[in-house]
């Protein structure tokens, strides 16, 4: 569904050369772009690459740093750029959730080795 939505880039006209700021841009906006650029697909991801939904294992990997709440707002920033300002639906309920269950389940498992160690610690 995402696939490729990140490498769209405002591209200047007349020369085919990318915007200075690398700007992410929607095709189907047309004022997703200052004057004298479009929007074209371009060949890189955002984050020398790693930022995508191209395959499975980068969507996971970028799923895993929302979780872990790195990094997750300009990942959606650059969702809502390339693909339509509601994506936040999908956004703050991974963040809010899925972040929640994370934490607690790692405070989870340091509980039970912190309980694990003490009980062998007083037989």
């Amino acid at each position: 569904m995402f696939n490729g939505m990140l490498k769209q880039r405002c591209i200047a006209i007349q020369t085919g050369i990318n915007h200075p700021d690398d700007i992410i841009c929607n095709v189907n906006d047309e004022n997703s772009c200052p004057g004298g650029y479009f929007c074209g697909k371009g060949s890189e991801n955002p984050n020398y690459g790693v930022t995508n939904f191209d395959n499975i294992a980068y969507s996971i990997l970028a799923v895993f740093q929302c979780l872990t709440l790195e990094g997750w707002s300009e990942i959606q920033r650059d969702m809502q750029r390339s693909f339509t300002t509601i994506i936040y639906l999908m956004f703050i309920p991974m963040v809010l959730i899925g972040a929640f269950f994370l934490l607690n389940l790692t405070l989870a498992v340091i509980n039970s080795k912190f309980t694990e160690m003490n009980n062998k610690q007083q037989q």
